[in-house]
């Protein structure tokens, strides 16, 4: 077998150790043993000093531990995918993970890896897809990511712990199509998104930042279908340059913030917008009827705030609508039986509303939020 160019042993039961002479096939160009059950450390060394023709490294969804030696894998010049995702490796990403230069696909999530991410990763010049999601990282993220990094296209780190803000250098990212720093303790105004021209998904919940939304990004992102700040401490409204992303923009998520204001009309300039979630804020003001003017809407969310007047009959009415959610306002006029009820229900559209608060009640209401229940 020492011809061996490709094996691919993913996707079964196998069990144990990988035995060191796996590793001494030094023809191998792919290694594929994802998805089994095979437990221990890897001997990176023997690894490096074999495989020199090593273009993809694939052992996702195992049981291996220890930590990844970096400088040795290194030493492995072609490899240019590293999938490593769902295992138990521990220890820290260390400095010499940027002397892997012709690496372009880097999966280290869902691991037990600690300390902060390296400046080293500036270094992955040639580096597309960099996914550190849901290990135990902290420190703040590097200031060399974006500077060297022209070609990379997808970053993630949720579910860690890293601080800090946004670095000045991530401005530099212009080929990136997806952010995902959620589920962390950044902080600060976010800031330099609008000049990353390519961005498509922006995921920046549950962290705590601050400060106004910054309009000049819808104007400056063309692409942007997804943008998710939920559970922030956001302040100001909702920018009305929000019309400028109505080319492709499918999904708003700002609940839990600090928002105020009312909701502009620019907001239905968006004729993609599939959910628009604003709950758990302090809007106010009434909810504009060109609303009904979004027919590609299937959830809206604006409980908790300080809303007032009545529901738009047309965004009751909207064929896509599935899920409404209007409790805890200053709603009123209800929600009648003879006006709304028959599509509510012939769609099988969810509505969550303050029905005893509401004057007229609310006959097709699916749950009764009585006395601004916190369990509703």
């Amino acid at each position: 077998m020492t011809q061996l160019r490709q094996l691919g042993l993913y996707d079964n039961t196998l069990t144990g150790t990988v035995p060191k002479s796996l590793f001494r096939l030094s023809n191998l160009v792919y290694l594929n043993l994802a998805d089994n059950t095979f437990i221990g450390t890897i001997d990176w060394e023997e690894m490096s000093h074999h495989q020199k023709n090593l273009h993809r490294l694939i052992l996702h969804n195992n049981f291996f531990e220890g930590s990844i030696d970096f400088h040795l894998l290194a030493k492995s010049p072609s490899l240019a995918l590293l999938g490593l995702s769902n295992n138990l490796f521990g220890g820290y990403i260390d400095t010499t993970v940027g002397s892997m230069t012709n690496l372009e696909f880097l999966y280290l999530d869902r691991n037990k890896l600690v300390g902060s991410i390296p400046n080293g990763i500036g270094d992955l010049i040639h580096l597309k897809a960099l996914n550190l999601d849901e290990n135990e990282l902290y420190g703040t993220l590097p200031h060399t990511l974006g500077t060297n990094m022209t070609s990379l296209e997808f970053f993630s780190a949720k579910g860690n712990t890293i601080s800090g803000g946004l670095p000045a250098s991530i401005k530099l990212l212009t080929s990136l199509k997806t952010l995902n720093l959620a589920s962390n303790a950044l902080s600060g105004h976010i800031r330099h998104l609008s000049s990353m021209t390519s961005l498509e998904n922006v995921h920046l919940y549950q962290n705590t930042f601050s400060g106004p939304i910054d309009g000049t990004m819808f104007e400056k992102l063309p692409n942007l279908e997804v943008l998710f700040l939920s559970s922030n401490s956001l302040t100001g409204g909702i920018p009305t340059e929000v019309a400028s992303a109505q080319r492709k923009l499918r999904g708003v998520y700002l609940s839990d913030n600090k928002l105020t204001g009312s909701i502009p009309q620019e907001v239905c300039a968006l004729y993609k917008l599939e959910d628009l979630f604003l709950d758990a804020n302090d809007f106010g003001g009434t909810l504009p009827d060109c609303l009904g003017n979004l027919s590609a809407l299937q959830r809206f969310y604006a409980f908790k705030n300080r809303f007032s007047g009545h529901v738009p009959s047309a965004l009751m009415n909207l064929p896509r609508l599935v899920e409404l959610g209007v409790e805890e306002n200053d709603i009123s006029g209800g929600l009648h039986e003879d006006q709304t009820c028959t599509p509510v229900l012939e769609k099988g559209l969810s509505i969550w509303a303050d029905c005893i608060e509401l004057d007229g009640g609310c006959d097709c209401c699916d749950r009764c939020c009585l006395d601004r229940n916190k369990n509703c």
